[in-house]
């Protein structure tokens, strides 16, 4: 006695259905990758979020939960709607 797969579609298949491919140019989340700044806190300068997370050694959430809780720096000014903190302000709080 043969036994038939019946398919969704009560169509009898025997090969499972194969899984869409996933375009690998697509962006995986809308968050912030940690970035080492490119400058010294020594200079006078800009850090944006990317490169406070890799300072803090925290990641997206818990540098923008940190920054609603004043447990981080406030920025010291947005350019357009992007956040970015001086390299003094930033010196001061880790030496802290």
């Amino acid at each position: 006695m043969a036994v038939e797969i019946i398919g969704k579609l009560g169509i009898p298949t025997a090969t499972p259905v194969a899984k869409p491919v996933v375009d690998s140019t697509k962006k995986k989340s809308g968050h912030t990758v940690a970035k080492v700044p490119a400058i010294s806190l020594d200079q006078p300068g800009r850090l944006r979020v990317a490169n406070l997370m890799s300072l803090l050694g925290v990641g997206h959430s818990t540098l923008y939960e940190g920054l609603r809780r004043k447990r981080y720096p406030q920025p010291d000014g947005f350019d357009g709607k992007i956040p970015y903190w001086n390299t003094a302000t930033i010196r001061q709080f880790l030496q802290a």
